[in-house]
């Protein structure tokens, strides 16, 4: 069974609409394609996406970094992967994909090595 990425977002406009968003965009992507459900978890819902190995978290990286180049709005992302760890991406209004790619990228890293 392939480890899963939990997605939680936190928003200045009705999370719920965030994250439809968010999960559409996803799923668009075919590479990601059965791999997006939702879920609850305590008190909040979630995205969590199968990730069965390192090509797919590439492909999850560079689509959440997609997906938050597009936002209007303020959004923030609670990424958390296998083995308990967790990094929280805070991108007002991103235009340049790049920079929130390398972003994600680092936090993935940086929680990753721990």
């Amino acid at each position: 069974m392939p480890d899963s990425f939990t997605l939680a977002l936190h928003s200045d406009r009705p999370v719920a609409d965030a994250q439809r968003s968010l999960a559409s965009w996803l799923r668009a992507d075919d590479r990601l394609h059965g791999t997006v459900t939702a879920a609850a978890e305590e008190e909040a819902s979630v995205l969590l996406v199968a990730v069965g190995d390192a090509g797919v978290a590439m492909v999850l990286v560079q689509a959440l970094a997609g997906w938050l180049t597009h936002r209007r709005d303020d959004v923030t992302v609670t990424l958390s992967g296998p083995a308990g760890w967790s990094a929280e991406l805070d991108v007002p209004r991103a235009r340049d994909m790049g920079q929130v790619t390398a972003l994600v990228e680092a936090a993935v890293r940086a929680v990753a090595a721990r």
